[in-house]
């Protein structure tokens, strides 16, 4: 299929193998982030932490931005030279922390007195450092591709939410149902009573391994296949500073303008949906049930590459769709965040009104962010090596400021209060 290029202003020829093998590389940058989210609804349910455990698990991940940190003083001194050993060295450490945590998910220790999940902070801090790292890493080696297969990069992105969350859907997260005991004394009290979901976090995690294990294995394809080397292009040649050229005069300072403008609203963005959303999602969603929780997380992972799907077919760098969706998502973030501070009390818990428009608001959040944030990712594109190299590290500046403030709200002035349904 031969479609248009803004990078090269030319037809350029798609070809299937490239796509297959961009989606599959994609999937590897944070599938393991998305695959620790969409157990959580499980995992809460016996951790120490109990319903604080988001906000311990979103401070590890974020911690994982001591990779970008690492490589962009490598960067300076080093340049790009090595992003392939580094980029393989990444995708492995990867493979290696899930199937361990396959196996020592659940063993705890105890830390200033208290028992804590301290296997799952260490693992989930490893798989971390792919997703982090990925932003500054993975993306910037798709320059030398034409600009068609970002968005089938952002795709596998995507997928990556979408097949684990489907599959912890079928998993279930188990019910939990209270009863009145009435006591010879007259005394009443409540009993909690549990079903197990189909299966636990352990088989979950090793298939996730093997995903993994292809997504590495498509990387390989890409750097060293001959096939696929082919299909590379000429980028214009990187100033001193690292800077493609894109233009000069008037022209050059407004898409300067445009690209402060942009990064300022991925920034945003990213805060909410990297950071501080995914630490507060269980006092948000928790007062209305385990499974409005449970829908929350999974179909918020699905709404990802739905809406990838959709900026494949449309226009993807219009401002003014971006604009009109961060809109959309400053609605949806004003809700979510009233029904946490509300907790264990916000408005319509009882109702099936209320569970209904919890999980949409979160689905909607998340499907909108997710094509702003590929819009972004495709206007910068055209900025080269650089632009996506920025765009990367304005991600995880975003999102860790997000956790921290999450874990600072949560656990040490301690605003939000947990729901026990019994």
């Amino acid at each position: 299929m031969k479609v248009y290029s803004l990078e090269t202003n030319s037809i350029v020829e798609r070809k299937w193998f490239l796509d297959l093998l961009t989606c599959m590389f994609g999937v590897g940058a944070w599938i393991l982030v998305n695959s620790l989210y969409t157990q959580l609804p499980l995992l809460v349910q016996t951790a120490p932490e109990g319903w604080n455990l988001p906000s311990y698990l979103s401070i590890a991940i974020q911690t994982g931005n001591v990779g970008p940190l690492l490589y962009s003083a490598w960067r300076r001194r080093y340049g790009n030279r090595y992003d392939r050993p580094l980029t393989i060295a990444v995708l492995t450490s990867g493979v290696a922390s899930v199937f361990l945590l396959a196996g020592f998910y659940d063993v705890t220790g105890v830390v200033f007195g208290r028992p804590h999940s301290v296997v799952l902070y260490v693992l989930t801090f490893a798989v971390a450092l792919v997703g982090c790292t990925s932003s500054v890493l993975f993306i910037p080696s798709l320059a030398r591709y034409p600009d068609i297969y970002l968005v089938t990069y952002m795709v596998g992105e995507g997928i990556s939410g979408f097949v684990p969350s489907a599959v912890a859907i079928v998993q279930g997260v188990g019910t939990t149902t209270c009863r009145t005991v009435v006591w010879p004394d007259r005394l009443t009290s409540e009993v909690k009573s549990t079903t197990d979901a189909l299966f636990s976090s352990g088989p979950f995690f090793v298939g996730v391994g093997v995903i993994m294990c292809a997504s590495t294995v498509s990387y390989l394809c890409l750097e060293y296949l001959p096939t696929c080397k082919r299909e590379k292009i000429r980028t214009q040649p990187d100033d001193d500073d690292g800077h493609q050229t894109i233009g000069v005069g008037g022209t050059g300072n407004r898409n300067r303008r445009l690209s402060v403008s942009l990064l300022a609203v991925q920034g945003a963005i990213v805060f909410f949906a990297n950071g501080l959303l995914p630490s507060i999602q269980s006092f948000s969603c928790l007062p209305y049930g385990y499974m409005a929780y449970h829908f929350a997380t999974n179909l918020s992972n699905i709404a990802n590459p739905v809406a990838c799907f959709v900026a494949y077919y449309t226009n993807r760098t219009s401002k003014t769709v971006i604009y009109m969706l961060c809109s959309i998502c400053v609605v949806s973030t004003l809700y979510m965040l009233m029904t946490a501070f509300m907790s264990p009390s916000p408005p319509l818990r009882n109702s099936t009104t209320g569970i209904i428009l919890i999980v949409f608001m979160w689905v909607l959040f998340f499907g909108c962010a997710s094509y702003v944030k590929l819009s972004i990712a495709a206007v910068l594109r055209n900025e080269g090596n650089r632009g996506l190299f920025l765009y990367g590290c304005i991600t995880q500046i975003g999102s860790t400021a997000g956790a921290l403030i999450g874990f600072y709200l949560i656990n040490v002035v301690q605003l939000l209060k947990s729901y026990e349904p019994c």
